[in-house]
């Protein structure tokens, strides 16, 4: 029951995700598609199915095209990836390097035992996460129900708000309202934005560096890696085992640049982009994502940082709606005294000697 929870509550986030995605595209479409002698651009409707079109007719060639080699990589080519990478040759590679290095014997030491315990670490991250993704690829039609629930929040989401806004009072309650639903999607918004950025950015690091490092068809798996950087959890390890299947004789390289681009990118690049976009303390979108991976793994990962963002909107709007019916209800005194008329002891006792 949990994971149907999970995997519903995952599929409504990437139809907002994707919703986000979608609205400057079809904003776009309507500025530039003009139907009739009026020239009078096309429905929000009209410009979303267009573009679903679009995607749709994309998607299919880039599948026909690609989907005997992606299966093939996800049952063949994975698996001896993996086995190749953490084999016997590329540990005592590692280990030559520490024994040998020019440091303390206490160092060395806590150095291989730490080397030994990332590596062992990554060995059953990489293959749990191989064994979800092919399990998981016999639900991947589920993804489609992401366009369809996107399409009811692009065109009747503004009409469901301001009916939402009729029903309630007019006065603070209503302005209240209004202005939570604002910050709610400015904070979605951000999400959005920091992913995108995310991925850009990996993107450009990740081919600069396969670039320096020699990697054959460096831009492509680049590329590779900074769209996988969407899919939180599974997409970094799997851009690991696309780019070491490709790296021969450049494994424990491309190890190395790939878990420093990760710690950089997780600890400092992303909090950042999170934070700006979302106002979030850096130590919050840490503390957030660990919370959500420990809780839940990759949906919990691609869940926390929405969900924190909305528990931190609300709580803000609650704290201050609070704040402000204290107030009308109770008035401070002196305010009390000028709306009755009366005047104090003192300011009495002055107007008598006057």
């Amino acid at each position: 029951m949990l994971r149907v929870f999970q995997g519903a509550i995952t599929l409504l986030l990437l139809s907002v995700f994707f919703a986000y995605l979608i609205a400057p595209a079809a904003a776009a479409v309507r500025r530039r598609v003009r139907l009739g002698p009026r020239q009078r651009p096309v429905s929000q409707a009209t410009a979303i199915l267009l573009l679903y079109a679009a995607i749709g007719v994309g998607g299919l060639l880039v599948w026909r095209a690609f989907s005997a080699a992606v299966i093939h990589w996800a049952t063949v080519t994975a698996p001896a990836t993996v086995d190749h990478l953490f084999a016997g040759a590329n540990v005592a590679q590692i280990e030559h390097s520490i024994r040998h290095a020019p440091l303390p014997a206490a160092m060395r030491e806590g150095m291989f035992h730490a080397s030994v315990a990332i590596a062992g670490s990554l060995e059953h991250e990489s293959r749990r996460t191989l064994a979800e993704t092919i399990a998981a690829s016999r639900f991947a039609w589920w993804l489609l129900v992401a366009p369809l629930l996107a399409f009811p929040l692009l065109t009747g989401a503004p009409a469901f708000q301001r009916s939402a806004l009729r029903v309630l009072p007019r006065g603070h309650l209503q302005w209240r309202a209004e202005e939570y639903l604002r910050d709610v999607n400015s904070a979605l918004a951000g999400y959005v934005r920091a992913q995108m950025a995310a991925a850009l950015i990996v993107g450009v690091a990740a081919v600069c560096g396969f670039f320096l490092l020699g990697i054959p068809s460096a831009v492509s798996l680049g590329v590779t890696t900074g769209v996988l950087e969407l899919v939180p959890g599974i997409g970094p390890l799997t851009a690991l085992l696309v780019t070491t299947s490709q790296a021969t004789g450049r494994v424990l390289a491309v190890v190395v640049f790939w878990v420093i681009l990760r710690v950089m990118q997780d600890y400092v690049v992303y909090p950042r982009l999170i934070s700006h976009g979302m106002h979030l303390s850096t130590p919050a979108v840490i503390l957030t994502i660990w919370c959500g991976a420990v809780l839940a793994r990759a949906p919990g990962v691609l869940l926390a940082i929405p969900v924190a963002g909305f528990l931190s909107v609300s709580v803000r709007h609650w704290r201050e709606y609070r704040d402000i019916e204290r107030l009308v209800r109770h008035p401070p005194i002196h305010q009390e005294k000028q709306e009755t008329g009366t005047i104090p002891h003192q300011d009495h006792q002055a107007h008598q000697e006057r």
